[in-house]
């Protein structure tokens, strides 16, 4: 029975204790080795708007891999990656994007869009928002590691 206390103690400090940590936007405690992450709850985290044209939360960097949601707010010029592939995962509303010289080819909630490093995308229109997305890097992208196909396009787009 104390045991069994003990152990209810420590899993409701963790999980009050998680939960400031998520809505502080920083990465859960056990993404990076190990864990379960409710990916809905990173979703309410995201402001509805922003001064940029995204705004992502990593949740998982490992030097192989890295997991992140985003929203969307506007379009988002053409760019590259010079070193990791991309699997986006659309959660929530529908667009329009561009990889490589197709498009603009529409994406909605439940598709899954990929391409290879070096591979130049970008998207459209928002047809419905808000516009989140979940996306697995490999290997985990730096966030420097954008390269834009005309360099004039790139301000705001994190909203610095």
């Amino acid at each position: 029975m104390k045991t069994t206390r003990t152990l209810f103690l420590l899993f409701t400090v963790f999980a009050i204790g998680f939960n400031t940590y998520a809505q502080e936007n920083k990465r859960p405690l056990m993404g990076n080795a190990y864990g379960i992450i409710n990916i809905d709850e990173y979703v309410t985290l995201l402001p509805k708007s922003h001064n940029g044209i995204i705004k992502d939360i990593r949740l998982i960097d490992r030097e192989h891999a890295g997991v992140r949601i985003f929203r969307l707010y506007d379009e988002v010029p053409m760019h590259y990656h010079a070193k990791s592939d991309a699997y986006l995962y659309i959660l929530n509303g529908k667009a329009e994007f561009y990889v490589a010289d197709k498009g603009p080819v529409v994406a909605g909630k439940g598709d899954l869009l990929f391409w290879g490093k070096g591979t130049a995308h970008g998207n459209g229109k928002i047809l419905e928002g808000p516009l989140d997305v979940l996306v697995f890097d490999a290997i985990a992208r730096d966030p420097s590691d954008v390269i834009w196909v005309d360099p004039s396009t790139q301000k705001k787009f994190l909203g610095n």
